[in-house]
C-alpha cells in the first residue's frame, strides 16, 4: 500500500539508485511528479546530458544582495534586490523598473535565483 510518506521516501531512495547510472551515462536524471494511489505509482523520468545543475538554498543569499532569476518568463537582464527571505521563498523587488511595467515585487524559489 503506497502513502504519502512512502511515496516522498521512494522519491529520495530513487535519485540515490541512480546516481551510478548518470556517472556512468554523463547525464542528470530526474524524476518528475508522482502520481500514486494504494496500489501503483506512477511518474515522468528526464535524462539529459550535461554537468549537474546545483540548486541554490536560502542560506546562500543575504538581504540587500542583487541577483537575476533563472526562469523562462523572466529576462535575464533584469536585476533583483532581495527584500527578505522567508521560510521557503525569497521576496525580491526589480532594480531596474521602467514606467511600463506595474509592481516589481516577486516571491522566488531560491533555486531560481542567479547570483550576479
Amino acid at each position: 500500500m503506497f502513502t504519502k510518506a512512502k511515496v516522498s521516501s521512494f522519491r529520495s531512495d530513487f535519485q540515490k539508485a541512480v546516481q551510478a547510472l548518470e556517472e556512468q551515462y554523463g547525464c542528470n536524471i530526474e524524476l518528475g511528479t508522482i502520481r500514486y494511489d494504494s496500489n501503483s505509482i506512477s511518474s515522468k523520468m528526464t535524462a539529459t546530458s550535461g554537468e549537474k545543475r546545483v540548486y541554490a538554498e536560502k542560506a546562500d543569499f543575504n538581504v540587500g544582495e542583487v541577483v537575476g532569476i533563472n526562469h523562462k518568463k523572466v529576462s535575464s537582464k533584469d536585476r533583483f534586490k532581495i527584500i527578505k527571505i522567508n521560510n521557503k521563498n525569497i521576496k525580491v523587488q526589480n532594480v531596474e523598473i521602467d514606467s511600463s511595467r506595474v509592481g516589481g515585487f516577486l516571491n522566488v524559489s531560491p533555486g531560481l535565483l542567479v547570483k550576479i
